[in-house]
């Protein structure tokens, strides 16, 4: 028998921070990115840049400019979604973009991040898992990726999906002096 509400459940209370964590993610929806959630995302982009670990980017571009890379994908159904607490906070996100030469069309590179407090409870595994299904639908047939050789938990997650290494770019990034090398990896749908 179960000692706490519902309610109580949902606000976490009764629960030890480890068991909150793990339960708040049980409460994150995946899906289909949306124009009224752009501004959520562009700031846990932000945030997860100015980590300056994960990401090629240190600080996130304009707002305008992000706005119309996502709406680009998102108007045509593509492979694109957000992790979203409470219907308005975006705390992660995956997506494929197709390549932009005709002849690497079928090709999409993938991104994706999350924010510190949500990771390392199976996330980033359903996000994937729900972009590489429209990565699919959407006629993509491979999907390339580039992670730091340090990001371990990353690497491991997409290896669980499949992904191959396909090779090694050393000295891909340089920041404050620090070089770091970076992992190529590939899929076929």
């Amino acid at each position: 028998m179960c000692k706490f509400s519902v309610s109580q459940l949902r606000r976490g209370e009764g629960l030890d921070p480890t068991a909150r964590q793990s339960y708040s993610c049980l409460m994150i929806e995946v899906q289909p990115a949306s124009e009224r959630l752009i501004p959520s995302f562009y700031e846990t982009l932000g945030k997860v840049a100015r980590e300056r670990v994960f990401l090629e980017m240190i600080e996130p571009p304009a707002l305008d400019l992000v706005t119309g890379f996502q709406m680009g994908l998102i108007e045509q159904g593509g492979p694109i979604v957000y992790a979203v607490k409470d219907e308005i906070d975006v705390v992660g996100w995956c997506d494929i973009f197709p390549l932009e030469n005709p002849r690497h069309a079928h090709r999409g590179s993938l991104g994706m991040g999350i924010l510190s407090a949500f990771r390392g409870d199976g996330l980033g595994s359903r996000l994937l898992e729900a972009t590489l299904k429209r990565a699919k639908s959407f006629g993509l047939e491979k999907v390339e990726l580039c992670v730091y050789t340090t990001n371990h938990p990353a690497i491991s997650m997409y290896e669980k999906f499949r992904f191959q290494r396909e090779g090694i770019v050393k000295r891909y990034r340089k920041l404050d002096g620090v070089y770091f090398d970076a992992l190529n990896m590939g899929l076929f749908l």
